[in-house]
């Protein structure tokens, strides 16, 4: 990347605001929906057994097996922003590439049909030019701590000793050049030295650039993108205003706690 936006994460890791609250996410496992959604496509014959963890990547696997990413210019009338309605266009399909969005909304809601608490994360770089980010948090009851899974590249990031990182921590060992890596399978190429200038674009400069603030749905259920009732929540560096970047996303004047908005 030729902006070490690694300086920047590490400049502004302060998320100390004064307008900032404690919030409480909810999840709701019990729309009959999600019911629908799991006997339809299958989900826990796919998820199989073990772990949660082991489950949670086997349906990672499943929707980019069966989906081609893409920045579809167009959407038909009508489709509807949920798992099923998204699968329905996308599965098998490449002529109909969904982007970041629709996956992680898919794979969250999937997530949610087989009893995993899972969320889709909206990740921001500093200035928004058009292009942000998408990913899913996982939680691993077993470990009491999330996994972030990415479904536009089929991918998620460990350390040096081959734990799965979630995006916090993802974060702060970008701002720290710290050693990363992908698992096998994972769609994207990654120079050895991130950091430097390439001509050639990498998923870890990319995620630099993205990971400068966030926001999520304060409820996560299915059909969030289509329900009135949304409520959006940020998380911002202390000093930031999203509204003054022109981030057409900003919706919210909701503005998590560090430790309230990972919990």
């Amino acid at each position: 990347m030729n902006k070490r936006y690694d300086r920047l994460l590490a400049k502004s890791s302060d998320f100390n605001r004064d307008d900032a609250v404690e919030i409480e996410f909810a999840y709701d496992f019990d729309d009959p929906r999600l019911a629908r959604l799991e006997a339809k496509w299958r989900l826990r014959e796919t998820a199989g057994v073990g772990d949660t963890q082991s489950r949670a990547l086997k349906l990672l696997h499943w929707l980019c097996a069966h989906t081609k990413k893409g920045n579809p210019q167009s959407l038909p009338e009508g489709l509807l922003m949920n798992a099923d309605a998204l699968l329905d266009w996308a599965f098998e399909q490449s002529e109909n590439a969904p982007n970041c969005k629709h996956l992680s909304i898919i794979l969250s809601e999937c997530l949610l049909a087989v009893g995993i608490k899972a969320y889709a994360l909206w990740c921001f770089p500093k200035v928004y030019e058009g292009d942000n980010h998408v990913v899913v948090q996982v939680w691993l009851p077993e470990e009491k701590r999330w996994i972030m899974v990415d479904p536009s590249f089929n991918l998620y990031v460990m350390d040096d000793v081959g734990r799965i990182l979630d995006a916090p921590e993802l974060r702060l060992r970008l701002s720290e050049r710290a050693a990363l890596r992908l698992n096998e399978g994972a769609k994207v190429r990654i120079p050895a030295a991130w950091w430097k200038p390439r001509k050639m674009w990498n998923y870890f400069g990319y995620m630099a650039r993205d990971m400068y603030c966030f926001n999520r749905s304060r409820d996560t259920y299915f059909g969030i993108l289509d329900a009135e009732r949304a409520a959006w929540v940020f998380l911002l560096p202390a000093g930031y205003e999203p509204a003054e970047k022109g981030n057409p996303y900003y919706v919210s004047n909701i503005y998590a706690t560090w430790n309230s908005f990972w919990a």
